[in-house]
Order: C-alpha cells, then sequence, then structure tokens
C-alpha cells in the first residue's frame, strides 16, 4: 500500500447518527410457574433396611415433560460400597 491510500481511509467523512434511544425488549429470566426442568433428589432403596449407618443421596435434574412418572437409576452407593438402586424421593 502507498501513503495516500492510507490516508484516504483514515479520512473518511464521519457517519451521522440519529439520536433515537435504542429500544429493548424485556424478558423474563424464568416463568414463575411449574418448570420443566426440576432437581430431584435420589435415594438408596438397599440401605434403609441394612442396618448400615449414613444414607446414599444423589441430587441431579429431570425433564418433567419426558419423564413425569418417578425415576430410577443404578448409582454407587459408597456405604454398601456396590451399584444399588436409586429410586427419587418426595422433598
Amino acid at each position: 500500500m502507498n501513503v495516500g491510500s492510507m490516508q484516504s481511509r483514515l479520512a473518511r467523512p464521519a457517519v451521522r447518527r440519529t439520536a433515537v434511544a435504542p429500544t429493548r425488549q424485556v424478558t423474563c429470566m424464568a416463568k414463575k410457574g411449574k418448570q420443566v426442568r426440576v432437581v430431584i433428589t435420589l435415594e438408596c432403596t438397599e440401605q434403609k433396611g441394612s442396618g448400615v449407618p449414613g444414607m446414599s443421596r444423589y441430587n441431579t435434574t429431570k425433564n418433567r415433560r419426558n419423564n413425569p412418572d418417578r425415576m430410577e437409576m443404578m448409582k454407587y452407593n459408597k456405604f454398601l460400597k456396590k451399584h444399588t438402586l436409586h429410586r427419587e424421593i418426595k422433598k
């Protein structure tokens, strides 16, 4: 590039902007009604009758529309030191 073309780029006319306030759309973070994605607690089913102290619980999320029933998952129980069935509990 030569110096003449560089100066012509720097000396561009200023663009006029009108003093109109930008319009904003207000959006809510979340609805106050029933949420689709909810936090649930999974609790071990085998540990209650075993007499071992402590309780194995996991927190996770589920989609209420896709899984309306209670969830059941095989998770690791550190007190029994094996994988056991964990069911969703009511809070």
